[in-house]
């Protein structure tokens, strides 16, 4: 039995006479056919080559999870940049205020710190977050932001109506469990706002458009604009419950983070439902605008006052919603969250994100500026 170089084993008794039918090379050549073998022909036994052949499923793996690496990246850098031109543009006031005492108004001055407050959000974390917008953007990761219309103007009205009670009333909730988890454990957190009440009619004016505006226009273009819309490709839920992770650190201390975690996936719901970012806007510069108007009052007319401010504001709230679930929940509106690429787990969706050095010092950074709002 003999090989011939078309790959085929040959029975013929002409090739059982010993090696007559060997060519030059010392190889069998076919009797059947008078093709000549060329100089280098197939040898009968030649080894097999391995084959190596790909996953599909692993390879898409691989790249998701590089592509949930570049987010992580992104974020984390916005992050770090927020954190540092922060502390410089404060290190540079004080430098600044020894030849020119007047620019101890921002740092001294409650009506002061409040603008320096909103220079910050805009320039030290929209600045950021924009830089990481145009990283992503280059990558094809994301596209244009939902600013347009929503899917069903009817239905983001009466929702945005229908949740703003439930954030504001979620937000007292946590903030009354913060308070008995601090007398429990002898702790204090501390925000570092406690005393930076408005005084007159400019510094409610500045506390309005610092604490209620600017915030929710720029951390709305920040967290669920640059943050959330690309993590929807890997689902909306993970997506919305990132996104306000990220959001609720992001505001370093323990005051806030509990309440904006919840917030924050309230507004990613929103926005997604809707289909656009100004429901999430709107609904963040009401719940911001509770705060603020509960400041201007005790700061003017006290304690006592300020509480009563806080149940009316809160009844009409209240009956806002009622009359705005009423009317969503009537319309029969559609809301459902999509599942995204599955090709990985969550764990390692979120383990991903955090394994970029970008995002693992941003999270140090977040860490230990949190800690630092913990008195003990």
């Amino acid at each position: 039995m003999d090989y011939n170089p078309n790959g085929q084993f040959n029975n013929s008794q002409n090739n059982m006479n010993g090696n007559q039918n060997l060519n030059n090379n010392g190889y069998y050549q076919n009797p059947q056919n008078n093709i000549p073998l060329q100089k280098y022909s197939v040898p009968p036994y030649y080894p097999v080559m391995p084959q190596y052949t790909v996953n599909p499923q692993e390879e898409q793996k691989r790249k998701d999870k590089k592509i949930l690496k570049t987010f992580g990246f992104a974020f984390g850098l916005a992050i770090i940049l927020y954190f540092v031109l922060s502390y410089l543009v404060v290190g540079v006031l004080y430098a600044l205020s020894v030849p020119f005492p007047s620019v101890e108004f921002l740092l001294k001055d409650t009506t002061g710190l409040y603008i320096l407050q909103g220079f910050v959000s805009v320039f030290c974390i929209g600045g950021p977050f924009l830089i990481a917008f145009a990283i992503l953007r280059s990558k094809k990761y994301i596209g244009i932001l939902p600013y347009g219309t929503t899917y069903n103007k009817k239905a983001a009205v009466s929702l945005v109506m229908f949740l703003a009670p439930i954030v504001l009333i979620s937000t007292i909730i946590i903030n009354v469990i913060s308070a008995i988890f601090q007398d429990a454990m002898g702790i204090t957190f501390e925000s570092g706002f406690e005393d930076l009440y408005p005084q007159g009619p400019l510094g409610a004016v500045v506390l309005i458009f610092t604490l209620a505006v600017i915030p929710a226009v720029v951390e709305e273009f920040c967290i669920r604009g640059v943050v959330l819309q690309p993590l929807r490709r890997y689902g909306d839920k993970f997506a919305i419950i990132m996104s306000a992770a990220i959001f609720s650190i992001l505001h370093g201390n323990m005051v806030q983070i509990p309440y904006t975690l919840v917030a924050g996936i309230y507004f990613g719901y929103l926005c997604v439902a809707t289909g656009s970012l100004w429901p999430s806007i709107i609904l963040h510069f009401i719940n911001n605008l509770f705060s603020a108007i509960e400041m201007i009052v005790y700061a003017n007319y006290g304690e006592e006052a300020s509480t009563f401010a806080i149940f009316i504001m809160l009844g009409v709230l209240i009956i806002v919603g009622i009359a705005g679930g009423i009317v969503f929940f009537s319309m029969h509106y559609k809301t459902e969250l999509k599942d995204g690429v599955n090709t990985l787990r969550t764990g390692e969706k979120v383990g991903s994100v955090l394994k970029s050095p970008a995002m693992i010092i941003a999270i140090i950074f977040m860490l230990i500026t949190t800690a630092t709002s913990v008195k003990f």
